[in-house]
């Protein structure tokens, strides 16, 4: 239920929105930062990826070229420049599609995800740091997909959220498909790389260390970084806040 007001500073300099989320998760964890960005009077399309939510594709289907299809589709769609959100494994999704989709794209906002360079893979990102929160991760008979013990989701992602906003969501994360997670990204400098890039560390996160989201934002570079004294899924533990940041970086 929507109940605090934004700060409308600027609600007349209109932006759209393309908010793509992170690895078991899917579109329905934007719904309240939308709902904030559409009454500070922004545009907002909410990319669905292959596999995720609500979404049948098959797993031996899903890969990082079909999330950047599915992403470049909703940014070459808007009207005009968008400002293109990923969270977590949304950050190598989004940078993948900017390589196609950078004549639409006005920023690429990287919310406590992962930031490659030209070559970096997930996996290969998660090991430049080691993790103080391991990923208890079961892995199916197929080696196609993985999934979180339900009984870590709360504290690996939601432990700043309140608690029936935790039971709302734990459940409705799922099995998430390997093979995007393990795909190099390759990235130009005259595409991905003319493009402005913010990032939003997330100071509490347990699932990307702060230390590795500030080394991932060193090796790639970017133009503005923000924080947020929040966890991995600062959507649901504060999204009046991220949308007013994100409405701030649209200025």
């Amino acid at each position: 239920m929507l109940q605090r007001p934004l700060n409308r500073t600027g609600f007349n300099d209109m932006a759209h929105f393309v908010l793509v989320h992170g690895a078991w998760q899917g579109a329905w964890v934007w719904e309240t930062v939308t709902a904030g960005l559409r009454m500070n009077g922004h545009a907002v399309t909410v990319v669905e990826l292959p596999g995720s939510g609500s979404d049948s594709t098959a797993a031996q289907e899903v890969s990082l070229q079909r999330y950047a299809e599915r992403i470049s589709q909703a940014v070459l769609n808007a009207p005009g420049p968008v400002h293109l959100v990923g969270h977590s494994m949304g950050g190598v999704a989004i940078s993948a599609a900017a390589e196609t989709a950078h004549g639409n794209i006005a920023r690429l906002i990287y919310l406590c995800a992962f930031l490659p360079v030209d070559g970096d893979s997930l996996m290969g990102l998660t090991g430049l740091l080691p993790s103080e929160h391991p990923a208890p991760l079961q892995v199916d008979d197929q080696q196609l997909t993985a999934r979180f013990d339900p009984a870590a989701v709360p504290v690996a992602f939601l432990h700043d959220a309140d608690q029936p906003v935790a039971a709302w969501a734990a459940p409705q994360f799922k099995p998430q498909a390997l093979a995007p997670l393990a795909t190099p990204v390759h990235l130009s400098a005259e595409a991905y790389g003319r493009l402005p890039r913010d990032y939003i560390v997330c100071l509490q996160d347990r699932a990307i260390a702060p230390p590795l989201q500030r080394l991932m934002i060193e090796r790639a570079g970017c133009d503005t970084v923000h924080e947020l004294d929040a966890g991995h899924c600062p959507f649901l533990s504060m999204p009046w806040e991220v949308a007013q940041l994100l409405n701030r970086i649209a200025q």
